[in-house]
């Protein structure tokens, strides 16, 4: 193959084929022609000058300064269809008329991205595993503060019952002759302890929800006649604060697969709480209806509403708003998050609607198959 030959190959590859940046320039830097390399990158370019395709940080570029040093490389940022710079290292021929510019990427510098791209990725490894052993550990720990929890409160109860059994029998028994002053503490210790016990029964439900031990036992129920039933009871509580509760439901809702037990315990927490924040003179009102193939229900009050921003925490555990009992009644802050976790593992939802000054609605949705 005769030289003739040899150079005309490698200039068809060099305009083709290469990974690399070629340019032809005349005297004043405006691109003649440029290789297929640099038009798939920056586009067409014919007719362009150079300097419009350089993205100069330090606002330096002056190409009569590159044309004079055909031995020095210079570190120059070319703007591409992609919008995100490319950094090559250009050496410039001046052949009078023409320049030549050729731009390379440093392949010492790819090799130390490389080398920065493994170790980072190794560390990344690294962290990763370290997250799932704290994890672990983590896991561990919530598991014995669980165990922890559960002991405290199943041995307190005990206790805790007894003192509040006491105290409402000597209340029943010996009221008439105690003093004002000794009833009125009767009747403080007894209202402490059956907080208190509320509170131990809370612990213990949400100990071992969070351990996974939410046990249901499902079976065929009536929600209309369980939901009623305890609209009657709570209606006790209510009177006494001037609140009157109503009641509506569908004529024709089937059993729903639930609970019995941890669905009463959810309807009592809505009402109560509802009768909790309401003023004197106004009404509760608990619906159940069908909606598809579940059964809603909704338990509206006519209290002073809820937040926006307080809304996010309203279903977790010890959460509580800024809105105040009307009666003084006091709250563990657990029974909305237990409440939650009950619904969930009946496939259910649970969730709230409120204005403030308006009121709160809180709705659950249960599964009807």
């Amino acid at each position: 193959m005769e030289e003739n030959d040899i150079r005309s190959a490698a200039a068809g590859y060099l305009l083709a084929e290469a990974a690399l940046l070629f340019l032809v320039l005349d005297a004043e830097g405006r691109i003649i022609n440029a290789n297929r390399y640099f038009h798939d990158m920056a586009g067409d370019v014919v007719g362009k000058s150079l300097a419009d395709l350089i993205l100069d940080f330090t606002g330096s570029f002056s190409f009569s300064t590159l044309r004079q040093g055909p031995h020095e490389a210079h570190l120059l940022n070319i703007r591409t269809l992609s919008g995100l710079p490319q950094t090559f290292h250009f050496r410039f021929i001046d052949l009078g008329a023409h320049v030549l510019a050729f731009g390379e990427v440093n392949s010492l510098e790819i090799e130390t991205l490389r080398k920065n791209l493994v170790l980072a990725n190794n560390e990344l490894s690294n962290l990763g595993r370290e997250l799932q052993k704290k994890n672990a550990e983590l896991v561990k720990l919530n598991d014995l503060k669980n165990q922890f929890l559960g002991m405290a409160a199943h041995d307190l109860r005990n206790p805790i019952g007894v003192i509040l059994s006491y105290s409402d029998f000597i209340l029943e028994e010996a009221g008439d002759v105690l003093e004002e002053e000794h009833r009125q503490f009767l009747a403080t210790i007894r209202k402490s302890s059956d907080f208190m016990l509320k509170m131990l029964n809370d612990l213990l439900d949400i100990t071992k929800i969070e351990s996974g031990r939410l046990d249901l036992e499902l079976e065929p129920v009536d929600l209309t006649t369980l939901i009623e039933q305890n609209v009657v009871l709570n209606r006790v509580l209510a009177a006494k604060k001037g609140i009157h509760v109503a009641f509506h439901h569908d004529a024709d809702l089937p059993p729903a697969p639930v609970d019995r037990g941890k669905i009463d315990q959810v309807m009592n927490n809505l009402i109560s709480n509802a009768v909790k924040f309401s003023p004197a003179g106004t009404t509760v009102t608990v619906r159940v209806f069908r909606s598809g193939d579940e059964a809603t229900v909704s338990v509206k009050d006519e209290g002073p509403g809820i937040p926006d921003e307080e809304r996010q925490k309203l279903f977790q555990p010890f959460s509580r708003t800024s809105a105040q009992s009307t009666g003084g009644e006091k709250s563990t802050g657990l029974g909305l998050a237990i409440a939650k976790k009950i619904i969930l593992g009946h496939r259910g939802k649970i969730w709230v609607e409120s204005k403030i000054g308006e009121g709160s609605t809180f709705y659950v949705t249960l599964p009807l198959t």
